[in-house]
């Protein structure tokens, strides 16, 4: 019978600290290597691994969501058929044991003895096809024009004529990139059956329109890598979570800081449209603030129905069938 192995790789942008779990040993004693993070340090990497006895093809590999810089990695490894995770940072962040150095080296220990311990639970990852990724590339080229005219549009309130119009210019020619890159994602959608019956169904929500429907099915991968709506809606910033201890800490329920913050600025978007469109969205919303005008109560009335758009959003895409506003009588 082959032996399980686990490997943790700390990415970064020129390095991979590479970590090989050994049972009945500290983080410290863990076999440990650093390549290149190009296409010879991931060769190198399977060469290592040999020299230690590990069959490459018997191990799980763990690293971190670092964008841009794991994705050769995560094609490599994906090509070869071997079987890898990618964690959340705070995941390794807030792991239980934590030695007072902080470097590479141990980040590499911490998620290849975070992969042995939670191996029952550990959800494989992998490379989305090839329409999928082309779908998340032009995403992110929007997502950046739309970041920068809205640096422009911000400028523009506070500075001269001249500038100003200079300014326009510059908003002008992103507005026609912009444009461009949602023709290209619409064609993408409507050249593929799946994407295309996800996008309907979504795209029925009153306030949920163009952006939030890409982003649903972009961040998801058209509803693959998120179990439930609420594990979209923390990712996104919109549920509210909890926390206690003992008698004396009582917090407030309230989402998470550290969340997509486009993606919940265009979730808040749809929202102030549905409570003016949607007739039981906004009753749901009146009823919320309970006739209080205060921001507090505004803010957590709108998170509420940000959360009930977002529920809406996986139940017709699970159900199979265009959004029904129900009325009565």
């Amino acid at each position: 019978m082959k032996k399980n192995w686990y490997v943790g790789i700390d990415v970064s942008k020129k390095w991979l600290d590479v970590a090989i779990f050994v049972e009945n040993s500290d983080l410290k004693g863990y076999f440990h290597t650093q390549v290149s993070n190009d296409k010879p340090g991931y060769r190198e990497l399977l060469r290592w691994l040999k020299e230690h006895d590990v069959d490459a093809s018997t191990c799980t590999y763990g690293m971190e969501h670092t964008g841009f810089y794991s994705d050769g990695l995560q094609h490599f490894l994906d090509k070869k058929g071997y079987k890898y995770t990618m964690l959340e940072p705070a995941v390794i962040k807030h792991y239980p044991i934590q030695p007072r150095e902080k470097n590479d080296r141990l980040d590499a220990a911490k998620i290849a003895d975070y992969l042995y311990r939670f191996k029952d639970t550990v959800k494989l990852s992998r490379v989305p096809d090839k329409t999928m990724e082309k779908l998340r590339e032009l995403h992110k080229e929007r997502k950046f024009y739309v970041e920068d005219r809205v640096c422009y549009l911000n400028r523009k309130l506070v500075v001269g004529k001249e500038e100003a119009k200079r300014l326009d210019k510059m908003i002008e020619m992103l507005d026609k990139q912009i444009d461009a890159i949602e023709e290209k994602i619409r064609d993408i959608i409507q050249n593929d059956k799946s994407l295309m019956e996800n996008y309907l169904y979504l795209d029925s929500i009153k306030g949920i329109g163009f952006v939030n429907a890409v982003n649903a099915i972009v961040i998801t991968q058209n509803f693959t890598v998120f179990k439930t709506a609420r594990d979209y809606a923390s990712y996104i910033g919109v549920a509210p979570h909890t926390k206690t201890s003992g008698t004396t800490v009582r917090w407030k329920p309230k989402p998470r800081k550290h969340c997509d913050l486009t993606a919940k600025a265009d979730i808040s978007q749809a929202a102030k449209i549905a409570v003016v469109h949607d007739v039981e969205l906004k009753r749901f919303y009146e009823r919320k603030c309970n006739g209080k005008d205060d921001a507090d109560t505004v803010r957590k009335a709108m998170n509420a129905v940000k959360f009930k758009l977002v529920l809406r959003m996986f139940a017709v895409v699970k159900q199979k069938h265009t959004y029904r506003q129900f009325t009565t009588i």
